[in-house]
């Protein structure tokens, strides 16, 4: 299994957001902080099985150290609560595999 540094903000609502710098556009949310880190851990793994599905190489897993020092990333990390989230590398059907493959 892999950890990949995800970031939590708190909307004026009180709902939160996450996201994962290692996978742009894998984002998601819920009404409470727990309910995000589920929620996100859920949307992470169904991204992960898209991009298997298509051959997309997954990314390693960069430390919140070197996400902290890249430029592209300041402004996710701006008022964030940052976790880390398992994601065990979900299987793809074989029959997934092979059509993505052609």
């Amino acid at each position: 299994m892999r950890q990949y540094v995800a970031t939590l903000h708190r909307s004026d609502d009180g709902s939160w957001g996450i996201s994962f710098p290692d996978f742009p556009g894998c984002i998601s949310g819920a009404d409470t902080y727990e309910g995000a880190l589920r929620k996100g851990a859920e949307a992470l793994t169904f991204h992960v099985r898209g991009m298997l599905e298509d051959g997309d190489p997954i990314p390693e897993p960069q430390d919140e150290a070197a996400l902290r020092a890249d430029p592209e990333f300041t402004e996710d990390f701006q008022e964030a609560v940052v976790a880390l989230v398992l994601l065990a590398v979900p299987e793809v059907p074989a029959a997934r595999r092979a059509a993505g493959s052609r």
